[in-house]
């Protein structure tokens, strides 16, 4: 019985490959990956466009809201380029 549940385990993985109900980690990881390195690189690219939208704000107002941006990327785990 033990033998028979371990070769079932075993051979589950493989079978839900082939139906496509399982998908491999790394390729997961990868996509994941991509998308917060596009979400980071738009919020960081925030006060660049507020600057050119609102000229009147100061280089002390764009400073802080970069940091505010910044904090929120850190917060929720995405600063570093490499995640």
């Amino acid at each position: 019985g033990r033998l028979a549940a371990a070769q079932a385990d075993i051979a589950e993985p493989t079978a839900a490959k082939r139906r496509g109900t399982l998908v491999d980690a790394a390729e997961v990881e990868a996509a994941w990956g991509g998308v917060l390195r596009t979400i980071r690189a738009s919020m960081l690219a925030v006060p660049s466009r507020v600057s050119q939208r609102l000229p009147h704000l100061t280089a002390h107002d764009l400073a802080e809201i970069d940091a505010e941006v910044r904090a929120a990327l850190t917060e929720v785990g995405i600063d570093r380029a490499e995640r």
